[in-house]
């Protein structure tokens, strides 16, 4: 629980990051000297992967013009489709500097999170820890996966279209 308000005094920028960071891997170790060894690095690399590109995407000066001119008035379905290719919560970040419309946004990267298994990290670390105890049923697992979590964005996406 300490190292947890540490992490949030960070988040809420009373403490340094890096002290943040320190003290946590610190107390990691004096915890549990393995945990370390049991941390998905690759899905935290491919979660930082995301931030850096969206990051950079948003500095092109011609990516930039199109999604200022995509996004304007599109918030909710430009907000669910870019959930589905680089996940809900770095789409928000990226497309929230280019609207200032934020209630429709919040409303489409929240539904974005619908749809594929990458459009909300906790669906693709649900998918992993599935594979890794049965991994004879990845194969229907995404199937039915991608098939019910569309049937719930389409359903979810016209209450939000009748409703806006």
């Amino acid at each position: 629980m300490l190292l947890f308000v540490i992490n949030l005094l960070a988040v809420a920028r009373v403490i340094p990051y890096g002290a943040a960071l320190g003290i946590t891997v610190l107390g990691l170790l004096l915890v549990d000297k393995t945990i370390l060894l049991h941390v998905d690095y690759s899905l935290l690399l491919t979660f930082a992967g995301f931030f850096i590109f969206i990051g950079n995407m948003g500095r092109f000066p011609a990516f930039s013009h199109l999604l200022q001119k995509i996004v304007s008035g599109n918030e909710v379905l430009v907000g669910i489709a870019a959930s589905q290719v680089i996940s809900n919560v770095p789409a928000a970040l990226l497309l929230s500097g280019f609207t200032d419309n934020f209630a429709p946004l919040i409303v489409g990267v929240n539904l974005g999170g619908l749809g594929t298994l990458i459009a909300s990290m906790a669906s693709l670390i649900s998918y992993k820890l599935l594979i890794g105890e049965a991994s004879q049923m990845k194969g229907a697992y995404f199937r039915y996966f991608t098939g019910v979590n569309i049937c719930f964005l389409a359903v979810l996406l016209a209450f939000a279209l009748f409703w806006a």
